[in-house]
């Protein structure tokens, strides 16, 4: 089996609940791991915001919104829920944005995996063998950078396994990024609901757009800016105006 080419990402980014994320500039990547590497045990998560603030803006954003998910296989079958969640995310309702990403993620992590003629019971096997298959087909049919696309793949499956989908009990950070906590409630308000939690969500919600995009004739690149898109960002912003004059507790 090959490799991964990126160990160095891989290992940055874990040890902050974080994975190889798509549609990232490889100077931001190396930047942001090169920030980590220098603060050590001092990277925090709301260092981690911040740095994530800058990969989810309102201009990414909205151009994933306008340009990417309509047009990509199952995740299309979303767009209004992930709009929303985004919608959510800017006026600052941050609770509500990451539990509506939440089923997102699942629900196109099965039928992604089923379309590639396979399935699994437990919910963390869907991404594991998401990544594992992806991998094989990069490295059969070459396709992509292929010893990025194993460290991707890889990192993926690490954030899901150890993150997104560990026992709440176990969950290693203080964000509260957490599927069975969120959903199942033993996560109560003042245990997540910061904007982390919405950017790590919809960095899987993303990486499943690129794992869905292996299979069609869409850009393995972030989507450019349009006047369409610039005019969604826009609002975006003035939701975000709004919040912060009308905001009476701490997000």
């Amino acid at each position: 089996m090959t490799n991964g080419t990126l160990p160095h990402f891989e290992i940055a980014f874990s040890s902050v609940g974080w994975f190889l994320p798509p549609y990232a500039a490889m100077g931001f990547l190396s930047a942001m791991a090169a920030e980590i590497l220098r603060k050590g045990n001092g990277f925090g998560q709301s260092d981690l915001e911040q740095w994530l603030a800058h990969l989810y803006g309102a201009d990414g954003l909205a151009a994933m919104v306008c340009s990417r998910y309509p047009i990509t296989p199952v995740i299309a079958e979303y767009k209004e829920t992930i709009a929303e969640s985004i919608e959510a995310h800017f006026l600052g309702l941050h609770h509500v944005a990451v539990a509506g990403l939440v089923p997102v993620i699942e629900g196109a992590g099965r039928e992604i995996l089923a379309s590639r003629g396979l399935s699994c019971k437990g919910v963390r096997g869907v991404f594991s063998e998401l990544a594992a298959d992806c991998k094989r087909e990069s490295i059969e049919k070459n396709i992509g950078a292929t010893g990025e696309i194993v460290s991707m793949m890889d990192s993926f499956a690490s954030f899901t396994n150890n993150v997104l989908y560990v026992d709440s009990a176990k969950y290693p950070f203080i964000d509260g990024t957490n599927r069975h906590g969120i959903t199942h409630g033993s996560f109560k308000d003042s245990d997540y609901g910061s904007p982390i939690n919405f950017y790590k969500t919809i960095g899987a919600v993303d990486f499943l757009a690129f794992v869905s995009a292996f299979r069609a004739a869409i850009s393995w690149f972030a989507p450019e800016v349009t006047e369409e898109s610039a005019k969604l960002a826009s609002y975006y912003r003035e939701l975000q105006g709004i919040r912060s004059k009308g905001d009476t507790s701490a997000a």
